[in-house]
C-alpha cells in the first residue's frame, strides 16, 4: 500500500471509531477510578550501558539482562548477578529462553547465537543476519524461532538444525518486534523506519507455514514499535512511536480503536495472562516522561502507571507467573514491578459509553492528531553553535538562520556562537577561515576560544570542519556537555574514525547524526518514500574532487554516494571499482536480494532509480535549508534523521572502494572493512574517558 493509502487509512481509523454505537455520558458512567501509581520492587544497576532487552527464564527464577558486548544473568529472588557474558556484536538487543530455560537465544548486531546457560558458552551461531536483530520470538511448540532485523526481513529458522525456512522481506521497513499467535500458525511483525520521521509505520500478519502475507494492519503515524496478540488471540497490539498503542481485529484487520495515554513515543508491549490486560512502555524523546502503563484493551482505562526510568524503556518482559515486569531502561538499569493487580478479576471492564472511553484516554484518531498538531506547533527556538569556519556550510547556515527573512520552519532560531579553528594543514580551508569568522560576526555571531565555552552556549552544535580528521577530537567535548551534534560531511577522516565517533557518542548517551545536503533532495526523499515501491537499481554521479589526506570518496564523492544510499538504504554486502570510459571514478555496490547500486564521478549531481513501479530521476542538490531544517528536529526529539547503521554501511562503502582500487579492481566486502575499523576503533576508545 502507498504512503498515501496509509494516511487514508488513518482517517479510516477515525471514521471506524466514530461509527461505534455509544450512548451519551450521563448514561450511567461509573466514577473513574484513579490508577495504582506501581513503585518498583527491585534495581539492578551497574550497568556500564544501556539495558537493551529482557527476559525470564521459564520457571522465573532467572532475568537475562542484554547491554553492549555482554548479557548478563540475575538471581530474580536474591536480586544479584549471576554470570556475565562476553557476548561481543555490539548491544544486544533481544533475548529468548528456549523451553526448558537451559539455553538463551541473543540477537545482536548481524548476530543469532544460542548460550548454554549453565556453561556460559556460545554453542552455535544461527544464519546470519545484515544489521541488528531487534526482536525474537519461540513458537508455542519451541520447534521454531522468528527473528526481526533492521535489515527489513523478518525470519523464521529451524531451531533443531539452524536452517532458514522463510524470509519475509518488508518493503524498505526494518523489523522492529515479531510475535506468534498462540496456535503458533500465524506471526505478527511490526515494522518501519525511525528515520523517515514521515513515513508511516505497518503491521503484518504471515502465515507460518507457507510465509505468505495474510494482511497488513495499518493507521500507525509513525514507525510501528512493537506487536502482540490479546483476547485469545482475536486481537493484535501495535505499539508506535506516534505515542499510542493501536487495536485491530486480527480476522479482518479493523481497526476498533488505540490507547492514547503515553506521552512518549511506545516501546514494548506484552500481554497480561488474562489477555485483557495490556503492558506498555515508553521513552526515547526529549519530551514527555519515561513511562510503563497497564491497561484494559477493552476500553483503555489505565490500571496502573510508573515514571520511575530517568531515560527510555527499551524493553519489557512479564514474568511466566503474570505478577512482575522486568523493565530495561537506557538509564543503565532494570528494575521490576509488582502489577499482580492485572489479574482476570480486574480486568473486566464495566458497562461504559464511548464518551467515558474518550475521558479516559482510548480516543479517536481526529481528536489525538489535533492534539499532536497543537504540541508540534509550538517549538521554542534553538541556539545554534558552530565547530569550524573553514567550510562555506557554516556562512551558509548562518545567513538562513540569522538572515533578514528567515524561513518558518527555522522557529526563530539562532547561530549564536562559533569555535573557528578547523582543518590544521589543508590549504583550501585554512585560508578560509579569517574571511567566514568576520562573515559570521557581522552576522551577530560570538567567537568562542575553546568547544567548551561553546558547548555552554548553545542547545544544538554543527561540527563543520571541512577536514574530517579532527572531528573525533572536536565532537569529545560537545558529549561530554551533553549537547546534541550534527557532524557534517565527511563525518570523520577515515572509517575507524566514524566508528570510534558512534561509539563515543552511544558511551556519553548524546545523539548525533552525520548526512550531506544531498539526502534531502526532493526526488531522493520521494523515492525513498516508496514512489518507484521495492527498488532494484539506483545510478548516482556527483563530483569528486580528491583530498590526499581522506579516502577518495570520502572529501566530496561523498555527496553522491549519500544520495544513493539514501535511495537504496542499507544492504550493501560488496563493491568493486573501476573506471568509466572517460577514466573517471565508477564504483559498483551489490546489495542483497540481486539489488545492484552504482556510484559515478561526474560534473553535477543527478541519478536515477528503478524500481517495480518504472524509474525516476534522484540526486538533485535543493540547497542547504533541508538539511539544516533537519538538524533542528533532531535537536529537538533526539532523533536522528539517519540511522548509526545506515552512514556507517556509506563510509564502509567508501573505504572498500579504495581497498578494491588498491586490489586493482577486485570485489571488497563491507563486513571486511567494517571488521578491520571496529577492532581499530576499539583501540582508540581505551584512551576515552
Amino acid at each position: 500500500m502507498s504512503l498515501g493509502q496509509r494516511w487514508l487509512l488513518g482517517f479510516g481509523l477515525f471514521l471506524s471509531l466514530c461509527a461505534l454505537p455509544f450512548t451519551t455520558a450521563e448514561d450511567s458512567k461509573p466514577a473513574a477510578s484513579k490508577p495504582k501509581e506501581l513503585k518498583s520492587t527491585a534495581h539492578f544497576d551497574g550497568f556500564d550501558n544501556w539495558a537493551t532487552s529482557v527476559a525470564f527464564s521459564p520457571d522465573g527464577k532467572t532475568l537475562a539482562v542484554g547491554t553492549h558486548n555482554s548479557v548478563q544473568l540475575w538471581n530474580v529472588a536474591e536480586k544479584k548477578s549471576t554470570a556475565v557474558w562476553k557476548t561481543g556484536s555490539g548491544y544486544a538487543r533481544s533475548l529468548a529462553f528456549l523451553p526448558g530455560g537451559q539455553k538463551l537465544v541473543i540477537g545482536a548486531y548481524q548476530s543469532v547465537s544460542v548460550w548454554d546457560v549453565a556453561s556460559g558458552m556460545k554453542e552455535r551461531d544461527l544464519p546470519k543476519h545484515r544489521g541488528f536483530v531487534t526482536s525474537l520470538a519461540i513458537s508455542p511448540d519451541g520447534k521454531l524461532l522468528a527473528t526481526g532485523c533492521d535489515d527489513e526481513a523478518a525470519r523464521l529458522i529451524r531451531l533443531e538444525d539452524g536452517a532458514l525456512l522463510r524470509t519475509l522481506e518488508h518493503d524498505r521497513d526494518p523489523v522492529q518486534c515479531v510475535a506468534f499467535s498462540a496456535d503458533g500458525k500465524t506471526l505478527a511483525t511490526a515494522a518501519g523506519d525511525e528515520t523517515r520521521v514521515t513515513r508511516p509505520g505497518i503491521a503484518k500478519l504471515w502465515d507460518v507455514e507457507s510465509g505468505k502475507l495474510i494482511r497488513d494492519f495499518e493507521g500507525m503515524t509513525k514507525v510501528a514499535t512493537s506487536v502482540a496478540f490479546a483476547a485469545n488471540g482475536t486481537r493484535l497490539i501495535v505499539g508506535s512511536a506516534d505515542e499510542k498503542a493501536y487495536v485491530f481485529e486480527v480476522e479482518s484487520g479493523k481497526p476498533l480503536g488505540f490507547f492514547g495515554g503515553h506521552s512518549r513515543p511506545v516501546t514494548s508491549i506484552a500481554m497480561g495472562l488474562d489477555g485483557q490486560t495490556a503492558i506498555t512502555s515508553s521513552g526515547g524523546r526529549a519530551k514527555g516522561k519515561n513511562e510503563l502503563k497497564l491497561w484494559r484493551i477493552a476500553d483503555g482505562e489505565v490500571l496502573g502507571t510508573a515514571e520511575e526510568h530517568e531515560a527510555k524503556i527499551a524493553a519489557l518482559a512479564l514474568a511466566p507467573d503474570g505478577k512482575t515486569v522486568a523493565t530495561a531502561s537506557y538509564d543503565n538499569s532494570v528494575r521490576l514491578w509488582d502489577v499482580s493487580l492485572s489479574s482476570a478479576s480486574d480486568s473486566q471492564p464495566p458497562a461504559k459509553s464511548l464518551a467515558a472511553k474518550l475521558v479516559d484516554g482510548f480516543v479517536n484518531l481526529a481528536q489525538a492528531e489535533q492534539a499532536a498538531t497543537a504540541k508540534d506547533a509550538e517549538p521554542k527556538p534553538l541556539k545554534v553553535g558552530i565547530i569550524g569556519l573553514d567550510t562555506s556550510h557554516a556562512t551558509a547556515f548562518t545567513n538562513i538562520l540569522n538572515g533578514e527573512k528567515q524561513r518558518p520552519e527555522a522557529f526563530g532560531s539562532r547561530m549564536v556562537a562559533a569555535y573557528p579553528k578547523g582543518s590544521p594543514d589543508i590549504p583550501s580551508s585554512v585560508e578560509r577561515v579569517p574571511s567566514y569568522t568576520e562573515a559570521v560576526k557581522k552576522q551577530g555571531v560570538e567567537i568562542v576560544d575553546t568547544i567548551e565555552e561553546l558547548a555552554k552556549r548553545v542547545d544544538v552544535v554543527c561540527l563543520e570542519t571541512n577536514d574530517g580528521r579532527p572531528h573525533f577530537e572536536q565532537l569529545i567535548p560537545v558529549l561530554k556537555a551533553g549537547k546534541p551534534c550534527f557532524i557534517d560531511k565527511p563525518i570523520a577522516g577515515s572509517l575507524t574514525d566514524a566508528v570510534a565517533i558512534f561509539e563515543a557518542a552511544k558511551k556519553f548517551k548524546v545523539p548525533v547524526f552525520s548526512s550531506s545536503s544531498l539526502r534531502f533532495g526532493k526526488n531522493t526523499l520521494a523515492v525513498r518514500g516508496g514512489s518507484l515501491g521495492k527498488i532494484t537499481r539506483c545510478e548516482t554521479s556527483s563530483p569528486a574532487s580528491l583530498e590526499a589526506t581522506h579516502p577518495d570518496l570520502f572529501w566530496y564523492g561523498i555527496h553522491g554516494v549519500e544520495s544513493l544510499f539514501t535511495v537504496m538504504g542499507t544492504g550493501c554486502v560488496s563493491v568493486k571499482r573501476g573506471k568509466t570510459a572517460d577514466g573517471k571514478i565508477e564504483v559498483t555496490g551489490d546489495w542483497d536480494g540481486g539489488r545492484v547500486g552504482i556510484y559515478r564521478e561526474g560534473k553535477g549531481y543527478e541519478g536515477k532509480a528503478v524500481g517495480e513501479k518504472g524509474e525516476e530521476p534522484v540526486g538533485s542538490y535543493d540547497g542547504y535549508e533541508p538539511l539544516l531544517f533537519a538538524v533542528l528536529k533532531f535537536a529537538r526529539s533526539g532523533q536522528p534523521p539517519v540511522s548509526e547503521a545506515e552512514t556507517l554501511e556509506i563510509y564502509a562503502f567508501m573505504e572498500a572502494a579504495d581497498e578494491s582500487k588498491r586490489q586493482n579492481g577486485a570485489s571488497v566486502t563491507l563486513e571486511s572493512v567494517m571488521a578491520k575499523a571496529r577492532a581499530e576503533a576499539a583501540e582508540k576508545l581505551k584512551a576515552l574517558k
